[in-house]
């Protein structure tokens, strides 16, 4: 059907976005949005790479949304995503981060999942995607990239005035039972190819990945490209208690240490609100082991 369409093709998009000119991808990834029917700044629907039809794939400082000496590499033979003194919060002032928030950011739409997808596989490969659907002894079906980690019908996602996206149950969840599986986790385990899924998705969508994603020493860099990503943190002890916390609130999804899965640790009802520790699995400091450097520092790359 129509709908089956538009997802096929944003998750084509997602793949080839790295050989599109920046004004094609532009206009496709805006028809997506209008397929969601939200309003965005015109200045978000470019791809973060900034890619001009050229052959050599340089960053088009006429096309770019910031300081064009922030646009490409010192040596200016390359994209910025080749430089490796780019690290998080370069990236982040690059594309402009902090405007992107300073609205409500959308809730996302099948078509923009399939897109940022297939980004991912475009960037590292259908043999090295860390998606459940490459390996036989995860949960989601072989073949499908669509859908989420959720059971049908038990989540939806909702605005709040203090969070912005959470995830709310409809249906009840016992203790110990299966909340959501990390079908569509996209981990990387290098720095640059981290850099380069990045610049292939529209820059506003990297600013959510941002926000998104997460590091570990075993595991490298990893984000959840669906509603999964949009759970909220709550601390399951005082030490794990971040400054932007909201509420005194405990958890009420964790990952069984024997099954991997993301469980329910207590007996949730419809409507409440899906909450998980952050910091269980989260180390803050290993970004710098991707060569990412960490959280807060600027290098004003040149």
């Amino acid at each position: 059907d129509a709908m089956n369409f538009v997802q096929s093709f944003a998750l084509l998009l997602g793949i080839f976005s790295n050989w599109l000119p920046s004004s094609y991808y532009g206009l496709l990834y805006y028809g997506l949005y209008f397929n969601q029917l939200i309003t965005l700044n015109p200045a978000v629907f470019v791809s973060a790479n900034v890619k001009d039809a050229s052959e050599n794939g340089n960053i088009n400082k006429s096309e770019c949304d910031v300081e064009s000496k922030n646009c490409e590499n010192d040596n200016n033979d390359g994209p910025w995503w080749k430089n490796e003194d780019m690290k998080l919060m370069d990236m982040w002032k690059l594309l402009n981060c902090g405007e992107v928030f300073e609205d409500d950011r959308p809730i996302h739409n099948e078509s923009i999942w399939a897109l940022v997808r297939g980004a991912y596989v475009g960037v590292v490969g259908p043999d090295e995607s860390t998606f459940a659907l490459n390996k036989a002894e995860k949960h989601a079906i072989p073949g499908n990239f669509f859908g989420n980690g959720f059971k049908s019908g038990s989540i939806e996602v909702k605005l709040t005035d203090e969070k912005g996206r959470a995830v709310y149950a409809t249906s009840p969840f016992r203790k110990g039972e299966l909340v959501w599986s990390d079908d569509f986790t996209a981990c990387f385990r290098d720095g640059m190819t981290y850099r380069k899924f990045l610049a292939s998705i529209p820059s506003d969508l990297a600013c959510d990945v941002f926000e998104w994603a997460y590091s570990g020493p075993s595991y490298g860099a990893c984000v959840d490209l669906d509603e999964g990503s949009l759970i909220n943190h709550a601390a399951s002890t005082e030490a794990n208690q971040r400054p932007w916390e909201v509420g005194n609130v405990k958890p009420n999804i964790g990952i069984d240490e024997e099954t991997d899965l993301h469980v329910a640790l207590s007996d949730i009802n419809p409507g409440d609100e899906l909450l998980i520790d952050y910091m269980s699995f989260a180390d803050l400091d290993a970004w710098q082991l991707l060569g990412l450097g960490e959280w807060g520092i600027v290098n004003d790359v040149e």
